[in-house]
């Protein structure tokens, strides 16, 4: 899968049909030290992840906004690949729902406490 092919990349979150996403009153995420020029919500939300190869993961949103989200998994995600984004709601659906993203950057997780192995920051495409 690449820009061209699989779900239309679609520019923001508004486009990418994560339905859970929008039933929500969401709060701002609490950090003003963010140097983001769009709003974070805190978010949790378990998302399958599809990669170029078709490999199929599973992940948790911890935050999103308008244009991108963060996600934590087990996966080591490079930089620039672009991945497909499903959640439950996404899932009933074939061919559509669900969005493309490019990722932005991805770093180890830290402590006892974590779940899983990296966090990743994506760019909805």
């Amino acid at each position: 899968m690449n820009r061209g092919t699989g779900t239309k990349c679609t520019g923001n979150l508004s486009e990418a049909a994560f339905c859970a996403f929008h039933e929500r009153e969401d709060r701002r995420l609490a950090n003003h030290t963010e140097k983001r020029s769009e709003t974070r919500y805190p978010h949790e939300e378990p998302i399958i992840l599809e990669t170029e190869s078709g490999r199929l993961i599973g992940a948790i949103v911890r935050n999103y906004g308008q244009r991108g989200l963060y996600f934590e998994s087990d996966f080591r995600a490079p930089r620039g690949s672009i991945v497909r984004i499903r959640n439950e709601s996404t899932l009933a659906c074939t061919e559509t729902g669900g969005c493309n993203a490019e990722i932005r950057w991805t770093r180890p997780l830290n402590g006892d406490q974590a779940d899983y192995r990296f966090g990743t920051g994506a760019q909805f495409c």
